[in-house]
């Protein structure tokens, strides 16, 4: 999951200056959804590497 951290950032990104822009068309609310659910992958995504992180940093120790 940790793989996929900066192409949840970028589709967070885009999709939001597409979406929260304040333009009215008929896919904003689409795009807002995609928005959404890119930032949820992003910030479990990151959490996932923090998590990875500190299990590699214990196993160090603890060798």
């Amino acid at each position: 999951m940790k793989n996929y951290t900066i192409h949840f950032l970028i589709v967070t990104i885009l999709s939001a200056l597409l979406g929260f822009t304040g333009l009215e068309y008929p896919g904003a609310i689409f795009i807002r959804l995609i928005c959404l659910f890119a930032g949820i992958g992003l910030m479990i995504s990151c959490l996932d590497a923090v998590i990875i992180i500190r299990k590699k940093r214990r196993k160090n120790k603890n060798s």
